[in-house]
């Protein structure tokens, strides 16, 4: 769903953007000095390509350190040798991993005997 940039009707010069689908975007507009908002046409907000640098890593194709000079060249790269983005790499535990001392099930079943034996 885009988003649409509203300004006041009156002078006051108050702005707001909505988040609102295509077919909802003059329905039930916000008021401001007594009256409903309009939209205000501005420009898109494109993220521009990265420009073009020197790669750290050699790549396992050349054997070299390549020039990187668009994200998609970026990702090939990245993908073709394996490599992670530093920032990017997977956080979280491992299957099977348990962090902290929480494996207390020896505990539990040794109380668990010790109780149950002193019911007899």
């Amino acid at each position: 769903m885009p988003i649409y940039a509203l300004q006041c009707q009156s002078k006051c010069g108050h702005e707001e953007d909505i988040y609102r689908s295509i077919a909802e975007r003059d329905r039930d507009l916000p008021l401001c000095c007594g009256a409903h908002m309009i939209r205000k046409i501005v420009a898109p907000m494109v993220a521009p390509d990265i420009s073009a640098y020197q790669a750290i890593a050699v790549d396992v194709a050349t054997g070299k350190a390549p020039v990187i000079n668009s994200r998609s060249a970026h990702r090939d790269f990245l993908k073709r040798n394996g490599y992670t983005e530093v920032g990017n790499e997977r956080v979280g535990r491992q299957q099977g991993e348990v962090r902290g001392d929480f494996n207390v099930r020896g505990d539990l079943t040794k109380a668990t005997r010790e109780v149950l034996g002193k019911q007899k």
